[in-house]
């Protein structure tokens, strides 16, 4: 696949424009190259980014080689959905080797939104066109804007299962095109009291979850699926700011990179048990202060699938390329 290197991008709230950092260095940082704003960044997969901009448009891009291509526009939904609150994830087929979306939406059926109607659309990069999938079975908490974390061929996401408060991990399989459940970790011989959130850690998946008093405990599978092998990575008690999510290993390995509710970036130090602030010098420059909106690892890659596979672009499909700062196509 030509891994390069591994970057974090770091949205900026007082622009629309961001940034990525190099994690071996953490002084350098470099703007995006992705001429679409303003656009929400909703996951990557094998260095391919999925960009969704107000415009309505879904964008790939690949900001290691600087390419973006437009994918085919969805084909019209049913009025009672809103094309605005659709979630959308991008993930790695293998068994098909072929990219895919996952777009869904989900209109309440009663005044208290525990029943519900879904529309679930996939798009295949292969054939570059969508198709109507089972319907989602899962009641999507509104809070949450990260939904497909994409680890071993399957979109994972935390879900509700109708009127019950606690969260569960569900899995979409990309290549069968199913949904399953993850089993959750147990501590002292108990079920833990469901999930926040979920992440991916060097190749394994990441939950948070609510700990003892308030406070938030991550928790890694290091053998994926299997229930035993859950073990809880660190515990912060009281935790950050809320909204945690870890990143990334230092290059270490003794630190895990947390994201402390989009509000800054910090270094947790496993064997201390001991947080810092992780400071991107160059930024501190010209800026008081860090703030950000979201954050996104990205292994920088040579992946394009749809330019190797094909002798030019494809009907439907418009691929882009940046040249000295201006975007043609």
């Amino acid at each position: 696949m030509g891994l390069l290197l591994t970057v974090v991008m770091v949205f900026l709230t007082d622009s629309s424009r961001f940034y990525f950092v190099d994690l071996d260095s953490f002084d350098q940082f470099q703007v995006g190259d992705a001429r679409i704003e303003p656009f929400s960044v909703t996951g990557s997969c094998n260095g391919l980014v999925l960009l969704t901009p107000n415009s309505g448009d879904i964008i790939l891009w690949n900001p290691a080689i600087r390419k973006q291509l437009k994918l085919a526009a969805q084909p019209p939904i049913p009025h009672r959905f809103i094309r605005d609150e659709a979630i959308f994830a991008l993930g790695y087929d293998s068994e098909h080797d072929d990219y895919k979306v996952v777009s869904v939406n989900q209109a309440a059926n009663d005044k208290d939104g525990n029943t519900f109607t879904t529309e679930t659309m996939i798009y295949s990069l292969k054939s570059n066109s969508w198709k109507k999938a089972k319907d989602f079975p899962y009641l999507l908490p509104h809070h949450t804007s990260r939904w497909g974390i994409y680890l071993n061929g399957a979109l994972h996401t935390v879900v509700k299962h109708g009127r019950n408060p606690e969260m569960v991990i569900m899995s979409f399989d990309l290549g069968k095109e199913e949904h399953l459940e993850i089993p959750l970790p147990e501590h002292s011989n108990a079920a833990i009291r469901g999930v926040e959130s979920l992440e991916v850690l060097v190749g394994c998946l990441a939950a948070v979850v609510p700990g003892k008093k308030c406070g938030t405990d991550i928790w890694l599978m290091k053998e994926y699926g299997v229930k035993q092998s859950w073990m809880k990575l660190l515990q912060l008690d009281p935790p950050l700011l809320g909204g945690l999510r870890p990143l990334a290993y230092s290059k270490s390995g003794g630190e895990v990179l947390l994201n402390d509710d989009g509000m800054c970036l910090s270094w947790y130090d496993l064997k201390k048990k001991t947080v810092a602030r992780a400071r991107v010098s160059a930024w501190f420059k010209s800026k008081a202060v860090e703030p950000f909106s979201d954050t996104e690892v990205v292994v920088g890659s040579l992946v394009w699938p749809c330019v190797k596979e094909h002798n030019g672009p494809r009907k439907g499909v418009k691929e882009m390329k940046i040249k000295k700062g201006k975007v043609v196509c």
